[in-house]
């Protein structure tokens, strides 16, 4: 048996990223992540008032018809020549019903074309499926042991899954299971999933299937003529580029090189970029943890704002898992609405300067949203500060600028709603299940390996790391 897998509880991964919003006012300023790819300008591709995007002129003029998108294979698991002139991109979801009925399409097409198709998987669990993640993990473990294939067709062939289904089929498929609990566990291949999950979010994959076809998108479980009317035009393409003098082992890269990398609509709200590096400052804002701690989080949040509240309950978890390897930072970014949580920072003032930031932080938000101004006055009290000083800070404006810069460094940064968390300058909006925060961390764990051995003093790696001035 696969010994217990120590994961978040599965619950979790249902979890929609929640917020709280606020209007956004400016757009966020911010340096590419040194370890992705900053999508260029260039290929992002602006969907117009109709809801139409055209394809790369450049592209049309080069004799390569139709809208596509570049989506890189990387070392993806793929399956058939490196050389086929129809390369298959599918973003797709263990637990997804749809994948399923697509992929028996697939294995048909496979089957009609042979070595013309190369097959490439691309992850993408979805939040409503709790053991997508999971699956997902486990079969980047097979990957590792050249196993996916097998794995990959054998979670598809039995129906729903779930933790035990998982087990089952790893082992079916001749799995050394101690591997893969210790690398589920220690989230060996949070970087893969991530890079899937970025590229998804860019092209605004919400759903799955969805199909790239030498970069040609094709959403949905279709029927086997859709597929095959697309791979026929391919390889009338080939043909034609073959006696251009491009050669196979350059036809994906060449059909693909115009393709956009993104998409976004004309008048769509600006977003914090996954992809970017913010130089957070920490400044004066209240911390736990060392200050020379390899993560540091970055919290604006509201305590009024129930989702923060929530995400409250995942920074602890993320605290008890982690310990001495994280720094928390708040910032304070109460919403127009919410008057309770913008007292309560108000209040929060006199608890730090009592020593007892924390402490009030976390009885506040153990309460909910529903506190009153009695409520935070209980908590001084309980904290031993006298109720006389906490009903004083409730009127003292000494320190409203104070909070009103972390609003305003906020909304520079481009937040927009709370929670919104920065690890190591990296954004994440939205009450987050915990496995979401675990994937950047694994990821900064190696950034910030690859700066210790760099020579860079523990002391500086956030700096190092944001360009942010602490």
């Amino acid at each position: 048996m696969l010994r217990p897998l120590r994961l978040v509880p599965l619950a979790l991964f249902a979890l929609c990223a929640l917020a709280c919003r606020r209007e956004a006012t400016s757009n966020p300023e911010a340096e590419p992540d040194a370890g992705t790819k900053k999508t260029p300008s260039a290929s992002i591709g602006l969907i117009d008032e109709d809801g139409q995007l055209e394809p790369d002129p450049e592209q049309i003029a080069a004799g390569v018809p139709y809208l596509r998108f570049h989506v890189e294979v990387d070392d993806s698991p793929s399956r058939g020549p490196a050389d086929a002139p129809v390369t298959i991109v599918m973003f797709s979801d263990f637990e997804c019903p749809y994948c399923a009925d697509a992929l028996a399409t697939i294995a048909q097409l496979e089957r009609e074309y042979g070595k013309d198709i190369r097959f490439v998987y691309k992850a993408l669990p979805l939040d409503s499926h709790p053991y997508a993640m999971l699956a997902a993990l486990v079969g980047h473990s097979a990957a590792e042991q050249g196993k996916f294939w097998p794995f990959h067709d054998r979670l598809f062939s039995g129906g729903e899954i779930d933790q035990d289904t998982i087990v089952e089929y790893a082992t079916e498929s001749g799995l050394d299971l101690d591997q893969v609990a210790r690398e589920v566990e220690e989230l060996t291949y949070a970087p893969e999933i991530r890079r899937d999950l970025r590229t998804a979010k860019r092209l605004q994959l919400r759903s799955t299937p969805v199909f790239f076809i030498n970069g040609r998108m094709l959403p949905g479980a279709r029927p086997k003529h859709i597929f095959r009317q697309m791979i026929d035009q391919e390889l009338d393409l080939a043909k034609q580029l073959r006696a251009a003098g491009i050669p196979d082992s350059e036809l994906y890269a060449h059909v693909t090189k115009w393709g956009y990398t993104a998409i976004q609509y004309r008048d769509e709200r600006p977003e914090l970029d996954e992809d970017s590096v913010y130089p957070v400052p920490i400044a004066d804002s209240p911390a736990r943890g060392p200050a020379d701690a390899p993560i540091t989080i970055v919290a604006f949040s509201d305590f009024q704002c129930p989702f923060c509240a929530r995400g409250d309950e995942t920074m602890r978890l993320l605290q008890e898992r982690y310990g001495n390897q994280i720094r928390f930072v708040f910032k304070h970014f109460p919403l127009p609405g919410h008057a309770r949580g913008a007292l309560a920072s108000r209040v929060s003032y006199a608890a730090a300067k009592a020593g007892k930031f924390w402490e009030f932080h976390d009885a506040v938000f153990d309460l909910g949203p529903g506190f009153s101004a009695d409520d935070l006055v209980e908590i001084g009290d309980a904290l031993g500060i006298p109720p006389s000083t906490m009903q004083a800070a409730m009127t003292d404006q000494s320190h409203d600028a104070q909070i009103d810069a972390d609003i305003q460094l906020g909304m520079r940064l481009g937040v927009t709603g709370t929670p919104a968390y920065f690890i190591n300058g990296r954004p994440i909006v939205g009450a987050h299940p915990e496995i979401d925060f675990r994937l950047i961390i694994v990821e900064e764990l190696g950034r910030v390996a690859q700066a210790l051995e760099q020579g860079v003093p523990a002391k500086d790696v956030y700096r190092h790391l944001t360009g942010a001035n602490e």
